[in-house]
């Protein structure tokens, strides 16, 4: 089931449970949203019902239209797409709520379990937002780049070719001055740099396969290596310069920080949850991929049906064909 699809199903069980009420009859045949909600705007009547700003916000961040917690453009087409399907599925419960659909055993099932997982989603939303804060953010960066061991970076332009005889005629051509980028551009099979005269930028020796990385590090800034082979093909490397690696700002490491951060929260809730509830699994009855004849004899095999010659069945006193 897709995200959407998902998203849609609860919606339905969210309008459907508001109006559940088994001691009034008249409850399950209208949708109702009778609390006010201050600072929010109607951006839709449906019937006796609303539909607010803030409805059409969090399903557009539940399709990730928009980022959570961000607002939308009420003249956006994406507001638009969102509040028509929001009415559509608005309009769906509320006919389905009319044909008394929210009374049958059936839908009281799947809106418990709608419930228990809106009510599940709200407790980890609730937690997280109250662990993974901009100071704890902050603290989990600092700890994390106290910990990195920075090194040099180099910065170098490279030229591939698929063999030792290209690269070598290469080489001889940039011996005698020839201009390494345009090189670059006329021969590299390297297509993700070519257009840049080869220009890899700034990378560690970790980021490389590790024949490149060591003639990269190993050449000083301004030379031009020897020709060499990697899986890739033959390579000539000119590092333009080297530093002292940089540290991954803030921005960088943010959104790894805030997904490790809320992964953990979640993670240590239902640990604990599950360390302080009592928990018992049952054995499901045993399911048998090869039918079940209701009996313990083998596992019946069906056999071809005698092949007829005629549609007709033979008569019992018909006569034997004469031997030949």
């Amino acid at each position: 089931m897709s995200i959407r699809s998902g998203l849609f199903l609860l919606l339905a069980a969210i309008a459907l449970a508001a109006c559940s009420d088994e001691s009034s009859p008249e409850a399950s045949v209208e949708l109702r949203d009778n609390v006010t909600r201050l600072g929010d705007t109607v951006a839709a009547e449906v019937g006796e019902t609303r539909i607010y700003v803030s409805d059409v916000e969090r399903e557009a961040a539940a399709q990730g239209a928009i980022a959570p917690g961000d607002r939308i453009s009420t003249d956006s087409d994406a507001y638009s797409r969102v509040l028509d399907e929001l009415i559509d599925q608005r309009l769906l419960a509320m006919e389905a709520a009319r044909r008394g659909l929210a009374d049958t055993d059936e839908a009281r099932r799947r809106l418990q379990t709608a419930r228990e997982r809106i009510l599940g989603n709200v407790l980890v939303e609730t937690a997280v937002d109250e662990s993974v804060t901009e100071d704890s953010i902050r603290r989990m960066y600092d700890e994390q780049v106290r910990l990195v061991e920075l090194g040099d970076e180099v910065r170098a332009r490279h030229i591939l070719v698929e063999t030792r005889e290209a690269a070598d005629e290469i080489k001889a051509q940039l011996d005698e001055g020839a201009d390494f980028a345009q090189l670059a551009f006329d021969n590299s099979i390297d297509e993700a740099t070519r257009l840049d005269g080869g220009d890899l930028g700034y990378f560690t020796s970790d980021a490389m396969v590790a024949p490149f990385s060591t003639a990269a590090y190993a050449t000083p800034v301004g030379e031009i290596s020897d020709p060499f082979e990697t899986e890739f093909g033959w390579h000539i490397v000119k590092v333009e310069d080297r530093r002292a690696q940089q540290r991954p700002s803030f921005e960088e490491l943010r959104p790894r920080i805030v997904r490790f951060m809320t992964f953990d929260e979640i993670q240590n809730l239902l640990d604990d949850l599950r360390d302080n509830t009592e928990i018992t699994v049952r054995d499901a009855p045993a399911v048998s991929l090869e039918g079940d004849s209701g009996s313990d004899d083998e596992p019946v095999t069906l056999e071809p049906a005698p092949q007829q010659q005629d549609d007709a069945a033979p008569e019992d006193n018909a006569e034997p064909a004469p031997e030949e």
